[in-house]
């Protein structure tokens, strides 16, 4: 059974964090403000199994939840298969939203049992694969 933790309420504007990221040579403002937008309206998440102590992260964009492995860096979405390991841009958004709300402590947190873990990393991984049937 999962637990979903209350987000903090976060003690910066809109206009403090895009000013404290500002100098991220990795994005584009405009990314930036996605990604700062992203962290403020609480979508990005870490899922916390116990007892192993996995820890997974998404990010809800555009098109669903979005995989992120900021350890790798990696990205299920289409940009950062296409620009980032492209070399066009060095991050996505959803990339950057984790590292911002993991710097902040603005992260979403459920808690799962390890024994649902099998159970929501199929679903995820069925998500993710259903949109790329879409286009």
């Amino acid at each position: 059974m999962s637990l979903r933790l209350p987000m903090k309420e976060l003690p910066y504007s809109r206009e403090e964090l895009l000013e404290k990221f500002s100098h991220d040579s990795r994005v584009s403002p405009k990314y930036l403000e996605r990604a700062v937008d992203t962290v403020l309206e609480g979508r990005v998440k870490r899922h916390v199994f116990t007892q192993s102590g996995r820890v997974l992260y998404t990010v809800v964009g555009r098109s669903g939840d979005e995989f992120v492995d900021p350890d790798r860096p990696f990205c299920s979405c289409q940009h950062f298969f296409y620009s980032v390991l492209g070399g066009r841009d060095k991050t996505c958004y959803h990339l950057l939203a984790n590292s911002i709300a993991v710097e902040i402590d603005g992260l979403a947190q459920t808690v799962f049992h390890d024994e649902e873990f099998r159970c929501f990393f199929e679903l995820l991984t069925l998500d993710l694969l259903s949109r790329l049937g879409e286009k």
